[in-house]
């Protein structure tokens, strides 16, 4: 197990020093801010494996005691700790949201309340990859290596906000595009 760990805080480094480097030619502030969430979730999963290499170290050590137990028992929390936090949901580099199904509810994040969900709303809209300065490449091997999963996506909070986010991505305006029948309806 320490060798695999070993290898996996070697190779998240690396990951996390490309993403660092990858920052640097970035021209947007959505990719700025995916860079800087991205290399800070790294930096957790790197603390969080070299706490199961510690833990792992530390049942080596104390194979054949009385405190070998605890020391099996430390290294299991830490892993199912790693896998609960990383493995399981996605994670976001940008917006979040979450939605209970169960109650037909969302928690709306900028306002730190529940919400009762009628219709779509929220509405996830991913990043386009062009928008992220190549990060979507760097993100991929991510993946690939831990097996964690990642959403680089805009999360609206109604239909209105998502409407007027995708008018601006296209870059027209509703009122050129259906001229008079905008003031009619």
């Amino acid at each position: 197990m320490a060798h695999n760990t070993l290898m996996l805080i070697a190779q998240l480094s690396g990951l996390r020093i490309n993403v660092l480097a990858n920052r640097l030619g970035c021209d947007s502030g959505v990719a700025l801010t995916v860079h800087d969430t991205l290399a800070a979730k790294l930096a957790k999963m790197i603390a969080a494996q070299r706490r199961i290499l510690a833990a792992d170290r530390a049942r080596v050590a104390a194979r054949g005691t009385q405190d070998e137990e605890d020391a099996f028992f430390d290294l299991h929390h830490y892993q199912t700790a790693f896998y609960e936090t990383w493995l399981i949901e996605p994670i976001a580099l940008l917006d979040d949201y979450l939605v209970d199904d169960l109650t037909n509810e969302y928690f709306h994040f900028y306002i730190g309340e529940w919400r009762h969900r009628d219709g779509e709303v929220p509405i996830a809209v991913p990043v386009p990859a062009e928008r992220l300065c190549g990060l979507d490449t760097i993100i991929t091997e991510i993946e690939d290596v831990t097996g964690a999963r990642f959403s680089v996506e805009n999360v609206y909070y109604s239909e209105a906000e998502a409407e007027a986010a995708w008018w601006q991505s296209v870059g027209m305006d509703p009122e050129t595009v259906f001229g008079d029948e905008v003031g009619r309806l």
